[in-house]
């Protein structure tokens, strides 16, 4: 017995140690996507809601499937006497449920956000116009006076 863990701990070690020295290692990268953080714009949030309520699509489909198996059970009992698979396809709807309810939340503050997105792209163009149309005069533009330099 003390032989066969004394060769379980060597090939234990030798294979940590090829793996190390491989260079292969699976920690995972703190490196963040730059191409999904600079694209904060409305049609992002768009598409990531259309994403999401696509998968809200693909979880309903899987609840009517798994209703259909409860009812078959219910149907026929003696298929599922003590009633194991029925109560645990419930407890997988009722998951599936809460997943469907946090991918809805999702889907509408991804619409909130790319509509929030959307007017503040516009508002620039708003002020734009308006500051164009209104001479600005020299007084306007200057600096805020100190304490010091207010006349009296």
């Amino acid at each position: 017995m003390k032989n066969i863990m004394m060769l379980f701990t060597v090939l234990v070690f030798m294979v940590g140690a090829v793996d190390y020295a491989s260079g292969d290692t699976t920690k995972p990268s703190l490196q963040v996507d730059s191409i999904e953080w600079s694209i904060n714009t409305a049609e992002f949030h768009l598409t990531q809601a259309q994403k999401l309520e696509q998968e809200v699509t693909d979880l309903a489909a899987k609840m009517r499937e798994l209703n259909q198996k409860v009812a078959k059970y219910e149907k026929k009992p003696y298929l599922d006497t003590k009633g194991f698979h029925r109560d645990a396809l419930k407890r997988i709807i009722g998951t599936t449920l809460q997943k469907e309810s946090a991918l809805r939340d999702q889907v509408a503050w991804h619409r909130e956000e790319a509509s929030r997105l959307a007017d503040l792209e516009q508002v620039p163009q708003d002020s734009a116009s308006d500051s164009e149309d209104t001479p600005a005069t020299l007084q306007d533009t200057s600096r805020s006076h100190s304490h010091s330099e207010i006349p009296s």
